[in-house]
């Protein structure tokens, strides 16, 4: 037994140093995966065992916000610059916050709504998420938001003067009947804010939505005819921006 052993032991290395050889005539590097278990975020989104749909259901995302360590991993540096473009972005347009009803939607942990806080007195912060996970700590940990659980397929309950809805759209189906829902809930002369990945960067396998910079302008035109969008790139050009701006009726 000992023998074959030997044998079996000096084919596997032989095999090996074949692979390893080869692979290196075209300057490649073969490595061993790691075996150790994913942590964070990363124990729900982008494991590679569910489909897109999957990873987008309700009840993996309670889960995700059930989950403090997790939380704590996925709003890191990367993640609280992207609410502080956002916002900086807003505010470099020209939007005007103060006295004005501020609506969230999709807001996650409202995080955005804090940011926006920094430099605006608006009359209301909203948010809403279909994750009631979500808006409970997003209720214990920003008190002076208002926070309701809300599915964006559902008409929204009342209008605002700012609607926001940022990393959204790429997760949905249907995203023109979510951004109907949106374009509905902001008050004329009001405005919709809106953010996507970049498609020729997104490689996120819960995204069912892949924009260019070009496609994501062409979307908000043909589903808000009314409008002329503002378009932009954040973050390096890995996020799509989008202003809509919601015209007063005309007068006679």
């Amino acid at each position: 037994m000992s023998g074959r052993n030997q044998v079996t032991n000096e084919h596997r290395s032989g095999a090996k140093q074949f692979v390893h050889g080869f692979f290196a005539l075209f300057g490649l590097r073969v490595s061993r995966l790691s075996a150790t278990r994913p942590t964070g975020s990363d124990k729900y989104f982008n494991t590679g065992a569910l489909m897109p749909l999957q990873e987008n259901s309700r009840e993996l995302y309670e889960r995700f916000y059930s989950d403090h360590e997790a939380l704590e991993e996925y709003y890191q540096d990367y993640r609280l610059d992207f609410y502080k473009a956002v916002s900086a972005q807003v505010r470099g347009s020209g939007l005007i916050l103060d006295g004005k009803d501020v609506l969230d939607v999709g807001c996650g942990t409202g995080h955005l709504l804090a940011e926006l806080q920094g430099w605006s007195q608006p009359r209301s912060l909203t948010g809403c998420d279909f994750s009631e996970q979500a808006m409970k700590f997003s209720r214990e940990r920003f008190p002076d938001c208002q926070f309701f659980r809300h599915d964006i397929y559902e008409p929204l309950p009342r209008r605002h003067d700012v609607v926001l809805c940022t990393e959204v759209l790429e997760h949905l189906e249907r995203p023109f009947i979510a951004l109907n829902n949106l374009l509905n809930a902001v008050r004329p002369g009001g405005a919709l804010v809106l953010t996507a990945p970049n498609g020729r960067h997104d490689t996120a396998n819960e995204h069912i939505n892949f924009w260019s910079p070009e496609s994501w302008r062409a979307f908000l035109e043909r589903e808000c005819h009314m409008c002329r969008p503002e378009t932009a790139m954040l973050l390096d050009g890995r996020v799509n921006f989008g202003l809509l701006r919601i015209p007063l009726p005309a007068t006679l």
